[in-house]
């Protein structure tokens, strides 16, 4: 009884600690918002629909509670800014250690997404900046007109045959290309060739939906199937990493001429061959699963956001057929030089990203007043 009465007496404490910052009513004592939010979620709402809500109610910096933790939303850019740009507030545990593994199998690990610790992050991603420089994109671009012009053969080949296209599949598809040859060196061709891949992909991206909003789903016997198939995709990825990693660097080892892509840059963040452990051998595969989700999954998001967007507003397809139209012309390949001249569908693409951001939110920890 007067462990339950202490405990009381602190949840007190910290409504009256924070109480100060404007947040909607508690739904209880103990719990506060939380049952809101469960309840969203029950019925396959998106809570972050809740918190734009709210931010348009009680500003851009409100107040959630649950038992004795208190979680402060923020929107405005400047404030978004700092916390995210600065080292001193880390990635949030509760959060990120939910991606380290899914339904028990090692998922994206410490790779850079869930690196907690900044200083590996730091260095992590210093190893992988020559993979994102202008003069290694540069010599990307024959790849990339390659794949659209395979992405053109597929939306003709619709056409000729008055059927419908499902853009979400053939995005989904180039993109899964394009990640896996430029960052891996991987051909699989997906507009013509079948593969497990983009099954795999989508049932753990299905599988990280439902694992960070239902903590218990996995001790439900009715769900043993798809917890089951899910593992089975996270290991299907992680070997194909293996055996694309385990190639490369045999190639390297060999003194081959190799690229500066992302697969040379993941092992060279590893330690060197004769201090190898087991340690770096899962973070090498680590980063190469957060590089294949992040890196496709975001992207054909975008992509098929932004063409649903254009059917919708013809007059700004218009905008972007006469500007593609002025710059591009009947030329059959794109240069690098062009793309810095498509300014207007460059704001296109942002306004996509800004309607339909690559992710809803993310979470640090505060640990002292930031003003």
């Amino acid at each position: 009884f007067i462990a339950f009465l202490g405990y009381c007496l602190f949840i007190k404490y910290i409504h009256m600690k924070y109480d100060h910052i404007p947040g909607p009513p508690r739904d209880s004592f103990f719990f506060g918002h939380s049952p809101t939010l469960l309840r969203i979620m029950k019925n396959d709402g998106m809570v972050h629909d809740r918190f734009l809500k709210w931010s348009e109610t009680y500003g851009p910096v409100y107040r959630l509670n649950g038992l004795h933790q208190v979680t402060i939303c923020v929107t405005c850019p400047e404030a978004t800014k700092e916390i995210l740009m600065s080292p001193k507030y880390r990635k949030d545990k509760f959060v990120y250690k939910r991606l380290f593994y899914l339904f028990g199998e090692r998922f994206f690990g410490n790779g850079l997404v869930t690196a907690l610790d900044h200083d590996m992050w730091y260095k992590q991603r210093r190893i992988m900046d020559p993979a994102f420089s202008s003069l290694y994109l540069r010599g990307l671009m024959g790849t990339f007109n390659e794949r659209a012009e395979k992405l053109m053969d597929a939306l003709e080949e619709a056409a000729d045959n008055n059927t419908k296209a499902n853009m979400l599949h053939l995005v989904n598809c180039v993109t899964l290309d394009v990640i896996a040859k430029v960052a891996f060196g991987m051909d699989l061709d997906l507009l013509k060739n079948s593969s497990p891949f983009p099954k795999a992909i989508e049932k753990v991206l299905k599988g990280m939906v439902i694992y960070a909003r239902d903590i218990f789903f996995q001790l439900n016997p009715k769900n043993r199937q798809f917890t089951k198939e899910v593992r089975e995709a996270c290991q299907l990825l992680r070997k194909t990493g293996a055996q694309v990693i385990h190639k490369r660097k045999t190639a390297m080892q060999n003194g081959e001429d190799v690229p500066k892509d992302i697969l040379t840059q993941i092992i060279k963040s590893a330690a060197t061959e004769e201090s190898m452990t087991q340690e770096d051998e899962e973070l090498m595969l680590d980063n190469f699963v957060t590089f294949f989700i992040a890196g496709q999954e975001t992207t054909a998001n975008q992509l098929s956001f932004c063409i649903m967007e254009l059917g919708r507003h013809p007059e700004i397809l218009e905008k972007v057929r006469k500007e593609v139209d002025e710059v591009i012309g009947m030329k059959q390949d794109i240069s690098y030089d062009d793309l810095g001249k498509l300014v207007y569908l460059s704001q296109v693409l942002k306004e996509t990203l800004r309607l339909y951001p690559t992710a809803p939110g993310t979470a640090r920890q505060i640990e002292e007043d930031m003003v």
